[in-house]
């Protein structure tokens, strides 16, 4: 039974991002289990790797703690953000949290996924009601979708890719397709043109192009420099694409507070530096210094990404 005004179990944030603006995170999947076990995802490497739907939380506790902070934050906010630390598709209560969530939530609510289990007619069905689906294409061939993205031995890429085409042509809110690439991976010119081969089948707003900024599940996932990620914008423009390069990117909210639980629970969802931590919650550099301190760091990984040291609660 979920207990009121115990703090966040499920929410998280909110989070400022170009993709979404200011969004409060709902976590609907225990960490690492998802169809993928992708080398550059921050949340760390896959423990559970599956394809099988299922009840993970009891959903109304997730829609009760909602209900409970949403009025409070909801003047801030431009979004309420369906995720995970996981693929948040395989949790079987996905078309009921939107629905229960849309009753009371007078903003977006969206939700991120890996398109994996857009094959699935059910999956496909729930997200219909979502204002705003953000689905990933990292990869148009096999061989190259297993390196970055080590699926379960089920899922097909050009299935998955499929589905995705198919599904952008019924779906009626707002589609982002997010690329990411990472060097020697997935970031050849004959890879990029597959990719856009299948996003020029889709009806879709933007696609938005990012690269490796925060801490990889695995070494071998390393940045794209900017110029090549401008350089394939450009080429996706020319292909009549409409794109828009992403760097580590985060809006700057002045004037905010944060306690010591809200920064922990920030870090149990994604590795940020003190720069990004001071921006989430508009506090000074300062004053993320000084929690880090009253922190024990042997709770956190530690871990200097491009010369920036990034904290993420183990």
């Amino acid at each position: 039974m979920y207990e009121k005004s115990k703090g966040y179990r499920y929410l998280f944030g909110p989070v400022p991002s170009r993709r979404l603006g200011r969004s409060l995170g709902v976590d609907i999947i225990p960490h690492k289990i998802c169809t993928l076990n992708c080398i550059y995802c921050e949340v760390g490497r896959t423990t559970s790797c599956t394809t099988e739907r299922q009840r993970f939380y009891d959903p109304d506790e997730i829609i009760a703690e909602l209900r409970e902070f949403y009025p409070g934050l909801k003047d801030g906010l431009d979004i309420v953000t369906i995720t995970g630390a996981g693929e948040p598709t395989l949790s079987s209560d996905l078309g009921y949290i939107i629905n229960e969530a849309k009753k009371f939530v007078d903003i977006p609510v969206g939700v991120l996924t890996n398109s994996t289990l857009l094959t699935d007619p059910n999956v496909r069905s729930e997200l219909m009601n979502a204002d705003v689906v953000v689905p990933s294409i990292d990869a148009a061939t096999k061989e190259t979708y297993k390196h970055v993205c080590a699926p379960h031995r089920s899922l097909d890429i050009e299935e998955i890719n499929r589905a995705l085409i198919g599904f952008s042509k019924e779906y009626k809110g707002r589609l982002l397709i997010e690329i990411l690439l990472c060097r020697g991976v997935n970031d050849n010119r004959d890879e990029i043109e597959k990719i856009a081969e299948i996003i020029t089948q889709c009806d879709y707003e933007i696609v938005q192009l990012n690269t490796v900024h925060r801490p990889p599940a695995f070494s071998r996932a390393v940045t794209v420099a900017p110029e090549f990620l401008i350089d394939t914008a450009l080429y996706l423009k020319s292909k009549g694409i409409n794109v828009e390069p992403v760097g580590n990117y985060i809006r700057d909210f002045s004037g905010g507070h944060m306690t010591g639980e809200e920064m922990d629970r920030l870090l149990t969802m994604r590795p940020c530096s003190i720069k990004d931590i001071s921006m989430v919650f508009g506090v000074t550099e300062s004053t993320v210094q000084e929690k880090l301190k009253s922190a024990d760091l042997s709770e956190f990984e530690i871990t200097n990404v491009n010369g920036e040291d990034f904290y993420f609660r183990k």
